[in-house]
């Protein structure tokens, strides 16, 4: 598997040289533009590095929430592992939306044209969350099914899709948290994109995961992260409207 990734990742990245190689694009390789300039990486670093928080902390939850899941048993720590890996293809789902706005909120934001913005906001939340629903019902009517690809172990199959069926009620919502913080990053305001993600992992997931544990047991653990997805897309669309209509105002 991991020969298999750097394998992956080396082919993908000779087809994008040899695309641009081919000068069919309106950018295109030399060397004079491979001569570092502080200004443009000093750029790059802000603007990455709420992305790179954002998984980091991600990774940092998972170690806590794992830690708490093992005193549920070792078949429990197995489901919730397969049902995690199942939620990231919902995931790619609101990255790719999130992926797909940013570049035109740059594009906007530099032609200061700020009730477009707005529409595209409402737009990209509206269509991701569309789709987002429509894997949610696929992970809800299929959910043991689901589980039963990764392992036939009847326990870890019962485990895997309740945990799978309250994680899946994220997908609503983290989308517009995710399009929030891109959108953030496109007009270059790293600040905002980091508040949104250290508020959304350290201020409100870890605690409320080691209370909801504490005070519900495994049932409180596995529905930490809807609430808090929750409170955080009515968090970040605030955050991004009130930043915009102010724009508007100034403009």
């Amino acid at each position: 598997a991991a020969i298999a990734t750097v394998l992956g990742n080396l082919f993908g990245c000779l087809t994008f040289l040899w695309y641009y190689r081919q000068k069919k694009t309106l950018l295109n390789f030399h060397r004079i533009y491979l001569k570092p300039k502080a200004e443009i990486i000093r750029g790059i670093f802000w603007v990455g590095v709420p992305a790179s928080l954002e998984t980091l902390l991600t990774a940092s939850t998972f170690v806590v929430l794992n830690n708490l899941a093992v005193s549920y048993g070792e078949l429990t720590v197995a489901a919730m592992g397969i049902s995690q890996k199942l939620m990231s293809l919902g995931g790619y789902v609101y990255q790719g939306f999130a992926a797909g706005l940013q570049p035109l909120m740059g594009f906007n934001y530099g032609a200061k044209n700020y009730p477009r913005m707005l529409q595209l906001l409402r737009a990209a939340v509206l269509t991701t969350g569309a789709v987002e629903l429509i894997v949610m019902a696929v992970f809800g009517l299929l959910a043991p099914q689901l589980i039963h690809i990764f392992s036939q172990t009847d326990q870890v199959v019962r485990i895997g899709a309740r945990v799978l069926r309250a994680n899946m009620c994220i997908l609503p919502f983290v989308g517009a948290v995710s399009c929030s913080r891109a959108s953030f990053q496109s007009m270059g305001k790293p600040l905002y994109a980091l508040l949104i993600t250290v508020i959304r992992q350290l201020v409100l997931y870890v605690p409320a995961l080691l209370l909801m544990n504490r005070c519900f047991g495994f049932t409180g653990l596995i529905w930490t992260q809807p609430m808090t997805e929750c409170i955080m897309m009515v968090f970040s669309l605030t955050l991004l409207s009130r930043f915009l209509h102010r724009l508007q105002e100034t403009f």
